[in-house]
């Protein structure tokens, strides 16, 4: 959950320790629990869940569960970028078992939005939106994890998969309240 991660980017920051806080999330996941139910619903976030464990190295990067289908990685590993994109291909190629073959043949599923409205939604992938932060570390947690959450709302809104968030230095050492 939430205090796990907020504790680990404590201890990262306290430690002055470079490190990538990767926000991970499903696209069109409602829609999916929704048409296919709770069972094979619970069976995609774990199905995430193990992808994200397998392709961290477990000595220098953390998996928390934020809840729902939301997740966040705090990586040390350098080569953290190509491990977000095999994550996101390894994801979006075997989450597709738990589609229905006719779903798979339209590319997708009808549903209702968050609105109601009845519309077409892609298979269910995942976007990883990222931020690395320096050394001198920012001095809130919870700035980490707006900017994560930024990077992951323009790789969802694109469907780019990935999106790594440019920041300024200033934005990222914002003085303590």
């Amino acid at each position: 959950g939430n205090i796990p991660v907020t504790e680990h980017i404590e201890r990262l920051m306290r430690e002055q320790r470079p490190f990538v806080a990767a926000y991970v999330d499903l696209n069109d996941f409602k829609p999916f629990n929704d048409q296919y139910g709770y069972f094979r619903g619970d069976e995609m976030i774990r199905l995430l869940a193990a992808i994200l464990t397998a392709r961290i190295d477990a000595r220098h990067d953390f998996v928390g569960h934020i809840g729902g289908d939301d997740f966040m990685i705090l990586f040390q590993s350098d080569d953290w970028e190509t491990r977000c994109r095999d994550i996101i291909a390894e994801f979006n190629e075997r989450a597709r078992v738990l589609f229905d073959e006719e779903d798979l043949a339209q590319g997708g599923i009808e549903g209702e939005d968050r609105r109601g409205a009845r519309q077409f939604f892609a298979l269910t992938t995942v976007s990883i939106g990222a931020v690395q932060v320096p050394a001198q570390a920012p001095r809130r947690p919870e700035l980490i994890a707006t900017l994560a959450a930024r990077a992951k709302r323009h790789a969802k809104r694109g469907r780019l998969g990935f999106h790594r968030l440019a920041t300024t230095s200033g934005e990222l050492l914002e003085p303590a309240a």
